[in-house]
């Protein structure tokens, strides 16, 4: 590959990841904030939530309960539940019980404008969040009971 090929590649490739960091951010900032989403299913009382996932343009939320394992699949602009899928999955490992409820870990994380989150798990002791802003990825390991921030 010759030179101007090269640059015209990587420039190419440059401009798509801009163009989709700034999607994701535009179309989080139409969404509803995902502090708002956990809060009401947190008031449904359906269980532990150990993930939420913005993927194919919808929340995946994984909700545990009686060692029986459900994900919800939500409408990101509204949160309404598109679908249910559940199965039993007795491996997982919880928040402990005395946690800050994830609605507003969340939200302190939506609070300090770091970009849109993308995406929360929970592993190995810690909620793991992932929040993007323009072509910039930051990922933070968060206490679930205290809710301290470290940056990874």
């Amino acid at each position: 590959m010759n030179t101007s090929m090269t640059t015209a590649f990587r420039t190419g490739v440059l401009l798509a990841a801009i163009g989709l960091a700034t999607t994701i951010e535009a179309r989080a900032q139409a969404e509803k904030p995902l502090s708002e989403i956990l809060r009401s299913l947190e008031d449904q009382r359906l269980g532990a939530i150990t993930e939420a996932d913005l993927d194919h343009g919808r929340w995946e939320v994984e909700v545990h309960k009686d060692g029986r394992k459900t994900t919800l699949y939500l409408d990101p602009k509204t949160g309404a539940v598109d679908r249910r899928r559940k199965r039993a999955d007795a491996h997982e490992v919880l928040p402990p019980a005395d946690a800050k409820p994830l609605s507003e870990i969340i939200k302190s994380v939506e609070d300090q404008n770091l970009g849109a989150v993308t995406e929360v798990d929970y592993d190995d002791g810690f909620w793991e969040v992932e929040v993007g802003k323009g072509a910039t990825k930051t990922k933070l390991d968060i206490d679930p009971r205290t809710g301290e921030t470290r940056t990874r």
